[in-house]
């Protein structure tokens, strides 16, 4: 408790100081652009965007899974640039914060809003900045890079999202590896009322609920590397990851954790492009249990014009303690097609296998992204 009373303090106190900034992740905190010296303080920037989306689970192993579930999402990101030195940033979601009643239909139901990120971010030069408060610590990119209507499901598992700490980010010219950004984030699970949700509650989060991370003290770390712009590759990118998420209450052991991935992008020309992107994570005592468990994520996107298709398939390997391993498998196909108003229309296919049950579910997703600025 002591400690977070000292890390608000430290929030408050960001919020006042000076130091150079740059346009910033909300959620990351690290830089997207460089400061527009001429602009007028305050202003905000942001991107709003809107889903919609139905999952119709048509055939499973597992008869309760066996439903269709329409629902909607919504995210708010924005940075409130207070001056030339410092930025508030914050993520608003809104989308369903409860499960589907077993073999039950549902129909835009269970939505609440919550904040997925709220933090300040201030730079100490043009390569260096640090970010404070609730934020995502960085440590993989499966879980947001790939594509279709269901690439990200099982990578999704070891995304950082919601706690509350501070990350440092340094830029530095790698030479043959590109320009490198190299990340420190220390943290802890949000266990304050911001990690429940309002018009439907999903229960604000206890120090008593365990999992690794949820530890209330400053004794969990991610540390990654990532690399762009090499001159020898173009279009390519890669990332290394470690983390270190201390047991929670009632937990066998600290979770460890490696990740590494690359992506590609081709440009075919003819405004024809293909992306590519591979990564691999492994974790020992997953979520503080005695599991390990292993990952393997990949995607494709071929693109022509406002048509594209998207590939993409994960293998998780659990290690079960003491039992039978399981191989669960995700494999998923869909078409999209961007419209003269930049809405994104999708359909597409997924097959899951989950613990030796086999489901199948076709899918319908529309999207749209709308940029915002004060400035």
């Amino acid at each position: 408790m002591k400690k977070k009373i000292l890390l608000a303090t430290l929030v408050c106190s960001l919020m006042a100081s000076s130091s150079l900034v740059q346009a910033a992740d909300p959620k990351s905190g690290k830089p997207l652009s460089e400061t527009n010296e001429l602009a007028t303080y305050p202003y905000v920037e942001g991107e709003f965007i809107w889903e919609i989306q139905g999952d119709f689970t048509t055939d499973s192993d597992d008869p309760g899974t066996e439903l269709n579930d329409i629902f909607g999402y919504l995210e708010l990101a924005a940075s409130i640039y207070l001056n030339k030195k410092v930025q508030v940033n914050f993520v608003l979601i809104g989308e369903p914060v409860l499960d589907p009643d077993p073999g039950e239909d549902r129909f835009f139901e269970d939505h609440g809003l919550y904040l997925e990120a709220l933090n300040t971010q201030i730079n100490f030069s043009e390569n260096t900045n640090l970010v404070a408060g609730k934020f995502g610590p960085g440590f993989g990119t499966a879980w947001d890079v790939t594509p279709g209507i269901y690439g990200v499901d099982f990578a999704e598992d070891y995304e950082l999202a919601e706690f509350i700490g501070v990350g440092l980010n340094h830029t530095f010219d790698g030479k043959g590896f590109g320009e490198v950004t190299l990340g420190a984030n220390i943290f802890f699970a949000d266990t304050t009322f911001l990690s429940d949700s309002v018009i439907t509650r999903r229960s604000q989060t206890d120090i008593i609920d365990g999992g690794a991370g949820n530890t209330e003290e400053l004794d969990n770390f991610s540390i990654t590397l990532d690399g762009a712009d090499i001159p020898t590759l173009e279009g390519f990118s890669w990332h290394l990851g470690y983390r270190h998420l201390s047991a929670g209450l009632g937990d066998v052991d600290d979770e460890q954790g490696f990740v590494a991935g690359f992506i590609q992008e081709t440009d075919l020309g003819d405004e024809k492009f293909a992306i590519f992107n591979l990564e691999a994570a492994t974790f020992d005592n997953f979520g503080g249990s005695a599991d390990d468990v292993d990952y393997l994520t990949a995607g494709l996107t071929l693109a022509d014009g406002p048509w594209h298709l998207d590939l993409a398939g994960t293998i998780r390997d659990i290690n079960v303690a003491g039992g039978a391993d399981n191989d669960d498998t995700l494999f998923q196909a869909s078409i999209g097609y961007t419209d003269q108003h930049e809405i994104d229309w999708n359909v597409g296919y997924k097959f899951a296998e989950e613990g030796d049950v086999d489901s199948h579910t076709l899918g319908i997703f529309v999207t749209k992204a709308v940029e915002f600025s004060t400035k």
